[in-house]
């Protein structure tokens, strides 16, 4: 069935749904996982780009640059202690686990992974983006969706709203 499972990993709130389900799906179909976090600016904790400091012609404070660098350091550590965490909850439950972290646009990281790596299946969180937010902010799943060489499974964070037909 599955043989090699590509987990895409974050700092949301659903992620660990993702990973508790890939690695579900590992312990039952006896499959590797790869365990891939992307270094985004898609996610809230990444340092912002963009160092305005004055004028064009004034030269940029290296203080600014350096408190920028920290943070990108921080951020750099925080998604490999992630990563190497969740490999170790996954190796103690049996399941033979890589990870790899990345920088770029997810969607397309997450999708040149599994075709490097041949994966089976990916698994990818749902921010529930609808509208005119998803237009503008992208959707990461719905890319992944129509990109991936393997099928995809989108795991949902739960809602209390229980949809209704309209009339």
């Amino acid at each position: 069935m599955f043989n090699k499972i590509l987990v895409g990993i974050d700092h949301s709130t659903i992620s660990r749904k993702v990973f508790e389900t890939g690695l579900s799906l590992a312990k039952i179909t006896g499959a590797s996982l790869m365990l891939l976090h992307v270094l985004s600016s898609e996610e809230k904790i990444y340092p912002s780009p963009f160092i305005y400091y004055g004028r064009a012609s004034e030269p940029i404070d290296k203080s600014v640059v350096n408190v920028y660098q920290q943070h990108w350091q921080k951020l750099e550590q925080s998604g490999l202690e992630l990563l190497q965490s969740l490999a170790e909850e996954a190796t103690q439950a049996g399941v033979k686990t890589e990870w790899e972290q990345s920088l770029g646009y997810p969607g397309r990281n997450i999708c040149e992974s599994a075709q490097t790596w041949s994966a089976d299946l990916i698994l990818v969180g749902s921010r529930g983006l609808t509208g005119l937010k998803e237009m503008f902010l992208g959707s990461i799943s719905n890319y992944v969706t129509h990109h991936a060489p393997c099928s995809v499974l989108i795991v949902r964070e739960e809602t209390d709203e229980v949809l209704s037909p309209k009339m």
